[in-house]
């Protein structure tokens, strides 16, 4: 791979990265992490709960559980596969 081709390459997956965070919400609730991945909302809390830190990777907000787009941009990822 050229020095080009290895610059053309990063840029495209900068503009993959970005649209990908256009996308996804800053904070995405786990309805929405469920209806996207096909997931039950309860298999998306466990998930959560075993995997991921409180109150960093996801929180609770008015009785919902909301997850930071990072952490959505993992699990979506993850269950693409």
């Amino acid at each position: 791979m050229t020095s080009q081709e290895y610059f053309e390459f990063k840029n495209l997956l900068l503009e993959q990265k970005e649209l990908l965070k256009m996308m996804v919400p800053k904070k995405a609730s786990v309805s929405y992490l469920a209806e996207a991945t096909g997931k039950s909302r309860q298999a998306i809390r466990q998930f959560l709960l075993s995997n991921y830190i409180p109150e960093v990777d996801y929180w609770l907000e008015g009785g919902k559980m909301f997850v930071s787009q990072k952490t959505a941009v993992a699990i979506l990822t993850r269950s693409s596969k």
